[in-house]
């Protein structure tokens, strides 16, 4: 089993939602999130439009799915292709390892339990 974790623009969200749904995945989670790449904040007008500043961080969301080995590639392919518009500082994806899983209603273990 594998944990992929998106980090992407929140504007996205939906769309990344749309097309995980094909995948038939037993759920995921997400939540909002803040952080600063490489590329800096734009300016957004505050007010009555009168001023300008500068956000230090950019509202993004977090997107965290198990998935079987098996769909892996095509899980990260739908992220990638719902998101990427081919420009940089779109998000970043993590994809790691995971040695067990465990339904807390069922105590099912392993990839029964995802």
């Amino acid at each position: 089993m594998k944990k992929i974790e998106a980090i992407i623009p929140q504007s996205r969200l939906e769309s990344v939602f749309e097309a995980l749904k094909e995948l038939n995945l037993g759920g995921l989670t997400y939540y909002d999130s803040k952080g600063r790449g490489q590329i800096p904040t734009p300016e957004i007008q505050s007010g009555r439009g009168t001023s300008t500043y500068r956000p230090e961080f950019n509202v993004n969301a977090t997107i965290v799915l198990i998935v079987k080995d098996s769909i892996v590639d095509k899980a990260v392919d739908k992220i990638i292709n719902s998101t990427s518009t081919g420009l940089a500082g779109e998000g970043k994806i993590f994809v790691s390892e995971v040695s067990d899983a465990i339904d807390i209603g069922s105590n099912t273990r392993g990839e029964s339990a995802i």
